[in-house]
């Protein structure tokens, strides 16, 4: 993929295969969705998903996002309002295809659902959550413009295993020129 615009879509159920195709794994689905769904995903728990997304809307969504030449979902986050004010929204189950991993598409997709948070839906800062050991994702965030706070408050048990959560953020004016991906 050489382009680095992404459009952004509402999740689309006809993509579950695709997205099913890229966790590879029972840690990799934890990693990916901080253990909210049960191993395999199915398509079952997602549609239940999709369906809290619609009862709490405008308030929740599960986008993907698409490459626009060829309409192929590369990529797939939610995004939700965090507090009853409507100024702080959070990203995550934020996935890249494999087959475009490390070729700028996560950063385009941050970007987008960062303009998308602040432009759109009128947020003034933006955070979200990312394991400590997933230096890819933090160093995407990071060229993103998200800073990291340090430890959230509560970590994660996944097999015995103590996952610890760091919070990275960002508030619009700290967003530097434009945001367009």
């Amino acid at each position: 993929m050489t382009s680095r615009h992404l459009e952004l879509a509402p999740f689309d159920l006809n993509n579950f295969d695709t997205l099913a195709s890229w966790i590879t794994d029972e840690r990799a689905q934890a990693v990916w969705s901080a253990s909210t769904f049960p191993y395999p995903l199915s398509r079952e728990d997602l549609e239940d998903h999709l369906t809290l997304c619609r009862s709490d809307g405008p308030h929740r969504e599960l986008l993907m996002a698409v490459e626009p030449d060829s309409g192929k979902m590369v990529g797939v986050f939610s995004l939700k309002r965090v507090d009853s004010l409507g100024r702080t929204g959070h990203l995550s189950m934020i996935m890249v295809s494999p087959d475009v991993r490390g070729k700028g598409v996560g950063a385009a997709m941050v970007k987008a659902a960062l303009k998308r948070g602040f432009d759109i839906k009128g947020y003034r800062r933006m955070q979200l959550y990312v394991f400590d050991f997933n230096t890819a994702a933090k160093t995407c965030y990071t060229a993103c413009g998200l800073i990291n706070e340090g430890p959230g408050n509560v970590p994660m048990n996944y097999k015995g295993e103590t996952w610890i959560v760091e919070v990275m953020g960002v508030s619009r004016n700290q967003v530097k020129g434009d945001r367009t991906p």
